[in-house]
This record gives C-alpha cells, structure tokens and sequence, in this order.
C-alpha cells in the first residue's frame, strides 16, 4: 500500500482501462463519469476501481481529482483480503454498482420498461400489471404456480423465525402444520430435515434414528444446507459462515414458485446457491424470456437499495436454495459474512461487464457463442426451450426463427427434440 497526494485534474483511472490497483479516497474530491452507464458523481468518500476483482474485467469509469487530494493506493493482490477485513466498503460497493446498474436499465431498456407498463388490451385494460402477469403466467405455462408468500411458505419462514429465536418446541409446532406433499420431494426433505433438528434438540438421544432415516428416505438429503446444519449441530462442530448465512436467511423454495410478479412492489432482493429461476415479462402474445438466472447470481438487486415496482415474474423451474437480502438485513448480512458481500459486488460487476461485452461491436456468431458459453450448455438443455425462447434469450432480433434454427443445425450447435425444444450439442 502507498498513499499519494494529488493536484487537480490528475486523471486516475480511464474507462475502459484494466486496473492495477484498487484507489481508496482518503480525503480530498474525485469526480467519477461513466459513459457506458451514463452516470456521473463527485465523491469525497469510497473506494475505486474494483472491477479489478472479477479477472480481466475493465475500469466502468474514469476519475478525475478536482481537489487536492489524498489516496492510498492498494496492490491487486492485496485487495481482497483488505475488503474481507473491511465489511463496510463492501456494502459500499454493492451500493455503488446498483446504482450503476439502475442508471445503465435506464439508459438501455428506459423505452422498453416505459411501454411495458402500459396495457394496451382492451380485454385487460382494468388489470394491474401484477394481475396480468398472474393471468398470462397461468395461461401460457398451463399450470399451477405457488408464491412464495403462499400459506404454507409463509409458515416455513415463521418457523425458521422462531428456531432462530431459541424457540424449538413452537417452532417444531409450525414445522408440523405444513402441508408439503404438494411441493415436491425437496421441499419435503428441507421441512423433514428441521422438524427432525427440532426433535433432537428436545430428545438427543433420538439423533442418529433421526439422521439414518432421512439418509434412507432422501438420497440427494446432501445437497440440502438444512442438512448440512443438522450434521453439524448434531456432531457438536460449528457452523461454518455460509451455514451461518443459510441458517439466517436462507430458504429452500419448491419448483413452480414465483419469488414475485411483474408490478408487484419489492424491498428484497434473493441470492441463488443451488438451483435456477426464468425471468419473463408475460403479455397476451404469451411469454418473453429475459434470462436464466442460477448460482450466485441475484435476483432483484435493485431492491437491496430503494423499493422498486418489479419488472419482470420471477419463477423457480428447479427447487431452488437461496439467501434472501432485504433492506434491513443487508448490512447485518455483509458484516457477518464478508466473503458473501463479495460475490454480490462480483455479481453486480459481472451483469455491467455482459452488457457492456452486449452492446459492443460483435459479428452474429460471437454474440451467439458468447450467450451459449454464458448460460451454459447443461442449463439451456435441462431448461428445455423453444427456438423463439432462445431468440429473446439471446437477444437475436435479425434472425427469423427458422433462419436461426436453420444455423444451428448446420453449425452442429444443437439438434431438435421431438417435444420441439433444442438440445444444444
């Protein structure tokens, strides 16, 4: 580390530069400017520069010094463990980027969102924009979708609540009025697993029946962090922090779940450890998939800062694990688990750096591998989507379906399923 004195217009970083060392604003004034993000700052406080943290990630803005001032420059291979060591500056980050990011949604899908809003159908014309997201979800998915506000997932986090709180017995009481058949088997192993935990903290010789039956009853009971939290608390070990999180505020949420509806109001934002979720908008035309999202990365950032209308429906297409960010429990989050503020600011920087790759000069074929290599070929396979999904998930608006299928065949990308979805080679 060095600290350095600057004069005015001293220029520190350049947009579109890598960066060799993270800048941390001692005293003094700095003025940032993004042009990809059209936004622009005068700052006295805060830190700079760390895109540097996801590899070969590029400057998002330019600095310049307006007064005197004083910074401490941070070598790059130091720079993790100082933020690590520095919970605060993390949560600092994960401001800075969102606002980013909402300035950036403005500048690029500002039109898009506007029109969005307005619902033209005259059929429709007293429907909200959350009731017609219910509407058309139902109608061109053709089944039967739970909220996660839902009774009996409502009941799930109340228990959670109280198992938390050191209230066992009336948390294994609510664990014990779910009803779970509905939701699948992973839903019912999560609320098997801690109504079991409940169990043995009220009778402890009962643990090993209890973890043998759920081993028996659950191949996959492994994969589950509930489990994970139960073998520690019944071997005496202790939490690791990412268990720590979970037990905090992490969920199993069953498959078939909307975590929120376009026009719904939000303050909350969602982490995936496991699993994946299909953000859409919904009209009467039927479905336009904006993304696949899946682990580590977040769902409804934006809310982590201000309250916002949602815009897009959000749905699990998989049990899906996760840690729920609200408002007033980021801060607490971040400072009990610096490493998972990080991956949020390494996630945030990842959604500026795509659409910045997007949106730059790229020939068909490179945007169309670079999708594919971004999604993930397991992930497009098991999401089973059809040709005009893949269109809007990839964003292609100068190929025609059958132009597109056509080039995939012919390229050996990827072949069609007798169902009519794609299978990518």
């Amino acid at each position: 580390m060095k600290e350095i004195l600057y004069a005015p217009d001293k220029i520190l970083i350049n947009e579109g530069d890598l960066i060799n060392d993270l800048i941390l604003l001692k005293e003094g004034k700095l003025e940032t400017f993004s042009n990809f993000c059209s936004h622009s700052s005068i700052e006295t406080k805060g830190i700079f520069g760390s895109e540097m943290i996801v590899s070969e990630t590029k400057s998002f803005e330019s600095i310049r010094v307006i007064e005197n001032s004083r910074v401490i420059h941070i070598e790059k291979e130091l720079v993790e463990k100082f933020l690590l060591s520095n919970s605060h500056l993390i949560i600092h980050l994960i401001q800075k980027y969102i606002i980013k990011l909402i300035s950036l949604n403005n500048k690029i899908f500002g039109d898009t969102l506007r029109k969005s809003g307005k619902n033209e159908n005259t059929i429709d014309k007293n429907l909200t924009k959350e009731d017609l997201s219910k509407k058309y979800l139902k109608k061109v998915r053709r089944k039967n979708f739970y909220h996660i506000n839902d009774e009996q997932l409502i009941t799930y986090r109340i228990a959670r609540s109280l198992f938390n709180h050191g209230k066992i017995k009336e948390a294994l009481n609510e664990f014990k009025k779910i009803q779970y058949t509905n939701f699948g088997v992973y839903f019912q192993a999560e609320i098997e697993t801690w109504k079991y935990l409940c169990m043995i903290l009220i009778y402890p010789e009962k643990k090993y029946y209890l973890e043998k039956t759920l081993k028996e009853k659950y191949p996959f009971i492994k994969e589950l962090f509930s489990f994970m939290i139960f073998e520690s608390i019944i071997t005496n070990m202790p939490l690791s922090k990412p268990l720590i999180t979970y037990l905090k505020s992490g969920y199993l949420i069953p498959a078939n779940t909307v975590l929120f509806y376009e026009g719904e109001e939000g303050d909350w934002a969602f982490m995936i450890l496991t699993g994946n979720v299909r953000v859409s908008q919904f009209t009467p035309s039927g479905e336009r998939l904006l993304a696949i999202l899946s682990n580590e990365e977040v769902v409804g950032e934006i809310s982590c800062f201000k309250e916002v209308q949602r815009t897009a429906t959000v749905f699990t297409s998989t049990p899906l694990q996760g840690i729920i960010i609200e408002k007033n429990n980021l801060d607490e989050l971040v400072n009990s688990n610096p490493a998972f503020g990080l991956k949020i600011v390494k996630n945030l920087i990842k959604r500026l750096d795509f659409e910045r790759f997007w949106h730059s000069p790229l020939s068909f074929e490179e945007k169309l591998n670079f999708m594919i290599n971004k999604y993930g070929k397991n992930i497009l396979n098991k999401s089973q989507l059809k040709i005009e999904e893949i269109r809007e998930l990839f964003r292609i608006s100068n190929k025609k379906n059958n132009e597109l299928i056509n080039y995939l065949f012919k390229s050996n990308i990827a072949t069609l399923r007798a169902d009519g979805t794609l299978k990518f080679m």
